[in-house]
Formats: C-alpha cells, structure tokens, sequence
C-alpha cells in the first residue's frame, strides 16, 4: 500500500528507552532547527516546522493536493523572477534569430532588471505587477511595447505554473491590474490611388518588392528573397520558399523557411507573369551565396539563390536601407507621412503601419472582397491556422453581415 506521509520528531528518537521508558533525546535537541518534518508523501519533498500543528496542515493540505495532481512546493517559487528567466525559460525557447534578439533585449532590460525581476516567484501578485506597470511607464515605450512585455511575462509564469507557482498571476490579476490595449489594431489596406501614388515614387529597380507583397502576399523577407526560379509557370503559382533575413547588428544576412517553417504556394495570375519576366529582362536576376539558418534546404549550411531583386550595386538588400531610402521616401511623395526637411536632421514622420506590411493587408482585401474563402487566403498569406485570417482581416469580408441579417427572412419566405 502507498506511503500517506507521516510527522517525524527530529528531536526525540522512535523507540523509548528500555530502562526510564522515555523517548529519548537525539543531538538536535533545542537547536535551532525545526522540530517536526512532514515526510513519505509520494513525489513531495520532505519539509520541517517549528509546531506540531503546523506539520499536521500542511501535510493535510499537501496531500489533498497532491491526490488531485495541483500541489506546487512554494520552496521551488522563491527563484527570483529573472533568475528563473535566465536559467530555465529563456535556454529552453525555441525561437529564431531575429525575433531571439529582439525578444531577448525587451525581455532583459523591462523584466529581468527592474524589481520585479529581483522578486521571488511566488511572491508576486497584483502590487507587485502594479509596481512594474508604474516603472515601465516611467520609460519612453509605446503602449504597444508594454502590451507585448505583458505578453512575455505572461508567457513566462505560465511555464512555471504547475511547477514552480500555483498559478500565473497575469491571468489571475484584478481588473485594471492588465495595461490597457493599444487601440484600434484593425488591419488596413492601401487604397487604389494610394498604392499607385506610392509605386510611382519608387525607382525602377524596387518597384517589384511592393508588387510582390501586393499581388501575392509576401511579406518583405519573402519578398527580398524570392527568386525568378520560384515562379512555375505550369501551374501558374509562385514558390515561396525562403525569406532573406539579417542579424541585429546588421552585419550578416542569412536565408531561412518563411515564417511559421513552411513553405506555401500562391496563385499568379498572367498578368503578374508578365510583370515579372519584364522586371528579370530589365534587372537580370543576380546569384547570392548565404549561410541557411534553421530546418530546411535539404539540410545544407548555406545556399545559392538567385535573387530577383537586388540593389543597385547587385547585392542583396538590407531591410533598414530599404525602408529608410526607398519606402518613406515614396510614403512622403505619395502624401501619406511628413517629408523630411533637407535643413534639418530630424527623420522621417513615424509610420509603421504604412510599411511593406500593408501591401499584404491590401492583398488580403483584394482577395475577399472578390470572394475568395478565407482558408484558402490563410494558405496563401502563410499563416500558421485560418483563426489568424480571421481575426486580422474578417473586416475585410464584403457585406459583413448583410447576408447574416438577411438569411432567416429568406429562410422563412420558402415554401416547403
């Protein structure tokens, strides 16, 4: 039969003394260390008391928890915080090298090293989130910003809930205790004369890396890494099968799976081929060697693609270069942001939702505005589950709820 747990006396011996019948006194007898330990309970480490009764609690209450699998020794939650972000969590993420660097530095200097940080575990709770909240607002970060650091705290504790805490104190937080959302976040997509205005802008040569989010989707790693070779003209469907994509410091660019590890398939229609073969007659695709970071490529450390789009020196293209040069500057013209004034050092009007991803919005529109289901627009954006096709561009769907209002009239005019 399993062990229940018992209460052992580490001051007093079992067996009694065969000669005065007493317990007798063992050597940490009136020493500092507690009295009673509450042992044997099946997967429980062993833990001492100062009392009686407070052994007989806890082993109560251990083993209730125990028996139904939601017992958390609060020892393992005194790591602080950050301690445990460091040598547990972070080491066991899975992520790539870009959204790793990026994640890593906000995780760093608004988690790890402010107070929260230097917490134990399973001592935080609304006050103590509350506190961050208010140091966090004391530093120049977007709302967004916060609403993404409360996104990775909660991630955090949630791997530790069940092993380290009970529960994750995000999700258990009192209302108000959460940062306010950012807003309205919905998707939005260029209009006709906008994307227009914005393609006339550009030079030549880069024209295609709006095209290419614009008539098939791609997002701008895609698009600076798609090659002439991914183009089947049998099927009449573009190949997306590599982004390009750069190290923090900007010093090495690498190819990997586009995102979410899978490559996909878009439709091409014949009037985007033709765009396409006159781009290739007038800027010759050039062949660029990189390194290959991650799964794919049939296992090889680097590989030869040869690249559609290019700078005007013939090398691959660096994301920030490009928008800073080429993508503001066509925003600017086109009267969608603040110019940048040649007597002056300030940059360009903050425009983050106007970049290379409102190509893909405005795609996603064209598409279900002409009826096309959204689990096959999911497959083509390369999303990693049609809920996110859903959820981004469902404002998107021609006649939201025109037919839902209308249905149950028709319905009922029927003759059965």
């Amino acid at each position: 039969m399993a062990s229940t747990g018992w209460i052992e006396d580490r001051w007093l011996k079992k067996r009694k003394d065969p000669v005065t019948g007493k317990r007798e006194r063992t050597e940490l007898w009136g020493s500092k260390t507690k009295r009673y330990r509450v042992c044997g309970i099946p997967g429980v480490k062993k833990r001492s008391f100062e009392t009686l009764d407070e052994a007989k609690d806890w082993k109560i209450k251990a083993i209730s928890e125990t028996k139904k699998r939601e017992f958390v020794d609060d020892r393992e939650g005194e790591i602080l915080l950050g301690d445990y972000i460091t040598s547990e969590w972070w080491p066991g993420c899975d992520y790539d090298q870009t959204t790793a660097e990026t994640m890593e530095g906000k995780i760093r200097r608004h988690i790890v090293e402010t107070a929260l940080g230097q917490t134990p575990m399973y001592l935080i709770g609304d006050s103590h989130l509350i506190a961050w909240k208010k140091e966090l607002a004391a530093r120049p970060l977007a709302d967004t910003t916060k609403e993404v650091l409360w996104t990775h705290l909660s991630t955090i504790f949630k791997s530790a809930a069940g092993k380290r805490i009970v529960k994750n104190p995000c999700r258990a937080a009192s209302r108000g205790v959460r940062p306010q959302a950012a807003g309205d976040t919905k998707a939005r997509a260029w209009t006709s004369s906008e994307a227009h205005a914005i393609q006339d802008a550009m030079i030549d040569r880069y024209k295609m890396v709006a095209k290419l989010g614009l008539h098939a989707g791609l997002r701008q790693g895609e698009a600076f890494a798609f090659s002439p070779d991914d183009i089947d003209e049998d099927q009449m469907v573009l190949n997306v099968r590599r982004q390009l994509q750069w190290s923090k410091d900007g010093k090495t660019a690498y190819f990997k799976l586009p995102k979410n590890r899978k490559e996909r398939q878009v439709p091409l229609s014949p009037d985007f081929l033709k765009r396409l073969t006159e781009y290739e007659e007038e800027f010759p695709a050039i062949k660029v060697t990189l390194p290959w970071q991650g799964p794919g490529n049939g296992g090889r450390e680097k590989a030869a693609v040869r690249l559609l789009v290019t700078t005007r020196w013939k090398h691959r293209i660096r994301p920030g270069s490009f928008n800073e040069r080429t993508m503001k500057p066509a925003l600017a013209a086109a009267g969608l942001i603040a110019a940048r004034r040649e007597d002056e050092s300030w940059g360009w009007e903050s425009s983050r939702e106007m970049m290379h991803h409102r190509w893909r919005h405005t795609y996603a529109s064209v598409q279900l505005a002409a009826g096309e289901d959204p689990v096959s627009l999911s497959h083509w954006m390369g999303h990693a589950s049609v809920t996110i096709t859903l959820e981004t561009y469902a404002h998107f769907m021609p006649d939201n709820g025109m037919r839902g209002r209308t249905a149950m009239d028709a319905w009922l005019e029927r003759k059965t």
